[in-house]
């Protein structure tokens, strides 16, 4: 058996447990911090670096899951898609629609935007983060946008899985080169300019713009061509990867934006997802716990419902738990209590129900192709 057949029967649990973690981080941003001293806040603000390990894990697994079948043409281009879409499609719609509602019905108490057809159009079909205006990319449920990144990175890889090591490689380098120009020549000439919205054009560019984010997701799929031929990180670089994002957080607030949400957290992130590939590290055993991967798995659902989760219990539970030592873990409790009953009662029937749905229809054209 090759490496690659060896690869590709790997079972990387302990990923699942660290989509945990890095939902924490993004939960954080959105924690009100009333009562904690500035070294919480300023690590908490940065949270958002969660993102970028989610892209880059997101580059990784598609790699890992999708790449060998596609090459071998036994699967098309519309059954991965569609399985891509019933992954998404599920929670995010399920998400918007209070939002739609509360819109509709001008509820401002608890969402304040006014409903545009528009907006609904371009939140529910993926194609938010096109747009440079912060009311259209954080429309709705606003984390949602990064959705649709994701279904763009998703088009992307049946082309990228065709392209040589060497290639990728290039590819990756070459957007990395076109990204760091961009950021400097709006940190020189634009700076802190807003065009549309309540944004700088360079949150946009920068954070959302999926056609710069994909770099990250590029960085997985090469990740995932270096892990395929089984270099390994020494087991002692985990805790240190640890110690280089921190710092790398505590000190993100003296970089230029262009920069911060661009390539500055890239390298760290990329050594910290890296680290965790190494088996039999103390680390990876921990992410790799039963209690970690349920609530790894139910990440996507925490990601999604943990901002208006936040939002609601601040009205309705903050004024009774005022201190933030107290109210951070119960409000992070709930939301993660939530969004496991959500994962097992709606996202994972869901998501079943339409991928058998998606592989009846394939079994019906194909009768004597295996699918899985």
């Amino acid at each position: 058996m090759n490496v690659t057949d060896s690869a590709a029967k790997v079972r990387l649990e302990q990923l699942t447990g660290l989509r945990f973690f890095a939902a924490l981080l993004v939960f954080g941003v959105h924690f009100r911090w009333d009562t904690s001293g500035d070294f919480v806040k300023t690590i908490a603000e940065q949270g958002y670096v969660g993102v970028s390990f989610f892209f880059i894990l997101s580059g990784f697994v598609l790699t890992q899951s999708y790449k060998t079948r596609i090459l071998a043409g036994t699967m098309s281009f519309r059954d991965y898609f569609l399985l891509r879409i019933a992954r998404l499609t599920p929670l995010h719609f399920l998400t918007g629609l209070p939002f739609l509602y509360f819109s509709i019905m001008q509820v401002e108490a608890i969402y304040s935007e006014e409903f545009s057809v528009i907006k609904t159009v371009l939140n529910l079909t993926y194609l938010q983060s096109w747009i440079p205006v912060s009311s259209i990319y954080f429309s709705l449920n606003a984390p949602s946008w990064s959705l649709s990144d994701e279904m763009f990175f998703y088009v992307c890889f049946f082309g990228l899985v065709a392209f040589s090591p060497r290639k990728l490689v290039a590819v990756t380098l070459g957007l990395g080169v076109v990204v760091f120009v961009s950021a400097l020549l709006v940190q020189v000439f634009l700076g802190d300019v807003i065009f549309f919205g309540k944004y700088p054009f360079s949150h946009w560019l920068f954070y959302v713009f999926p056609g710069f984010r994909i770099l990250e997701f590029l960085v997985g799929m090469v990740l995932h061509e270096v892990w395929r031929r089984g270099v390994r990180l020494p087991g002692a670089v985990q805790p240190l990867s640890y110690l280089l994002l921190f710092l790398a957080m505590w000190l993100a607030p003296d970089v230029p934006d262009p920069f911060r949400y661009s390539l500055f957290y890239l390298p760290v992130i990329t050594l910290f997802f890296y680290a965790h590939l190494t088996e039999g590290a103390a680390l990876t055993r921990v992410f790799a716990t039963r209690p970690l991967v349920l609530l790894g798995n139910a990440s996507f659902a925490f990601y999604l419902v943990h901002q208006p989760s936040l939002h609601l219990m601040n009205i309705f539970l903050r004024p009774s738990i005022p201190a933030d030592i107290v109210f951070f873990p119960v409000s992070l409790c709930i939301t993660a209590a939530f969004s496991i009953f959500l994962y097992r009662i709606y996202e994972m029937p869901a998501e079943r129900a339409l991928k058998s749905w998606v592989k009846g229809k394939r079994s019906a054209q194909t009768p004597n192709e295996a699918t899985s």
